[in-house]
């Protein structure tokens, strides 16, 4: 079965040699000319791969790159960000946000081509999608929806499980208050400075021993670490 892919760039000429690439290579290609699109392409089929500019008109590339890792649907789905910007921060920055890979522009055909394999591969060679999510004690059943800490069950409430998971799916990570307001509420819905601050409190308390796993840093946010 041939791949789809989802080619994101606002340069029409860039865009045009790109999708030329792609067919010849065999793969199924759908176009996007913005973010906004892109994710309006993503809501009516899951693709296989993202090639994205990161230059992109309104919501830029580094930013559709964080949308898509913050939503359960498109957390694992392969990314490759295209840029012009030679410069290590806007790599660096756009590999932290979530990127599989990156590619600067004006770039080699036949890499670009052996970049999108070899991601493909990786996914190919992934085992089947996690179910559950595991560290440090803590265990959460995706499918059932169901916590425990060192084997006890743990009954939280909606937002709270969902703070768990993100925190867990970026263990290790150091997630500012921001970054997670924006994944636990997005930008429509207006939430009090004390809310996470709150729920971080009451799961917390809910995890027992193993509560002492959420970190706080001040001035930086949270991260969620095993214990000692």
């Amino acid at each position: 079965m041939k791949a789809r892919l989802l080619l994101v760039e606002d340069n029409l000429d860039m865009r045009r040699t790109a999708r030329i690439l792609l067919d010849r290579a065999g793969y199924l290609v759908t176009e996007a000319g913005s973010a906004e699109e892109a994710l309006a392409a993503i809501e009516r089929s899951l693709p296989d791969l993202v090639v994205s500019d990161i230059q992109l008109p309104g919501i830029s590339g580094i930013k559709f790159c964080s949308i898509l890792r913050e939503q359960p649907r498109t957390a694992g789905l392969p990314i490759l960000l295209l840029t012009v910007l030679s410069r290590a921060p806007e790599k660096v920055q756009g590999l932290e946000t979530g990127a599989d890979d990156y590619l600067t522009k004006p770039y080699d055909p036949r890499e670009f081509l052996a970049r999108i394999q070899a991601l493909l591969r990786r996914v190919q060679r992934a085992s089947s999608p996690v179910d559950v999510l595991e560290r440090g004690g803590v265990r959460i059943d995706l499918a059932g929806r169901e916590v425990t800490a060192d084997g006890r069950p743990i009954s939280l409430r909606k937002k709270e499980y969902e703070l768990l998971v993100y925190l867990i799916r970026h263990g290790g990570k150091i997630l500012s208050r921001e970054r997670i307001n924006q994944a636990l509420w997005g930008d429509e819905v207006i939430v009090g400075e004390n809310a996470l601050t709150v729920h971080i409190r009451e799961l917390r308390k809910a995890l027992g021993p193993r509560g002492e796993q959420i970190k706080t840093l001040v001035g930086e946010g949270y991260r969620f670490d095993d214990l000692d």
